[in-house]
């Protein structure tokens, strides 16, 4: 598969590393369990998690959704390969497909809670302006949206050095602008601060709703 962002190109090919790395630069479980809080999903929810990476988020949302379904999708296959054979392992039925956030193989409202997580910094501006388009499109009229992603990379030294390095990989925009969720047609339901990627990289968490 051809990627348009360096970024993206290096995790596939690193598909392998990024759980442990991860585990090293965040505290991913409650990373993770701050965004089902904000869900609070009931059990009987049909949830979409667009770039899933390797899964992991989506073994805890399946323990939660007893009457519920999962699908699951990203834009690589070898995360996807690691995401399938952990579900396997833990005997849960995830319906996993490679995909984009901007094209979404599903139909108009059939979500009711939708979530990425840092998914956005690896998209220029309009192709995070898309991705929230096809959001909308898929979740119902009362579902919710909600997303932990990175906010801007602090000015330093070493992170100029990152930007100009993926300058093409949207990483300059961080986390997805105000004006493009009423843009999209969605509306802030909450936003609280999140952890630090590696101690110095602030993240974001947003519940939106469709207006």
């Amino acid at each position: 598969m051809k990627y348009k962002h360096l970024i993206t190109k290096l995790l596939d090919i690193g598909a392998g590393l990024y759980d442990p790395l991860l585990r090293l630069t965040l505290a991913e479980e409650e990373f993770r369990k701050k965004l089902l809080e904000l869900a609070d999903l009931k059990g009987h929810e049909k949830v979409l998690d667009i770039a899933c990476g390797t899964g992991t988020f989506d073994l805890m949302i399946a323990k939660i959704l007893d009457r519920g379904s999962i699908r699951a999708i990203d834009i690589s296959p070898k995360m996807l390969g690691i995401a399938k054979r952990k579900a396997e392992q833990k005997g849960f039925k995830i319906h996993y497909e490679v995909g984009s956030s901007q094209e979404l193989p599903y139909n108009h409202h059939e979500f009711d809670v939708v979530f990425t997580s840092l998914m956005f910094h690896h998209l220029d501006y309009q192709e995070k302006q898309r991705s929230l388009h096809e959001i909308h499109r898929v979740l119902k009229p009362n579902g919710r949206y909600i997303s932990v992603e990175f906010g801007e990379f602090p000015k330093d030294f070493f992170h100029r050095m990152i930007i100009d390095f993926t300058h093409a990989s949207g990483i300059l925009h961080g986390i997805y602008p105000y004006r493009l969720i009423e843009e999209a047609g969605f509306y802030v339901v909450d936003e609280i601060e999140g952890p630090a990627l590696a101690g110095h990289h602030r993240t974001k968490y947003r519940v939106l709703g469709k207006t």
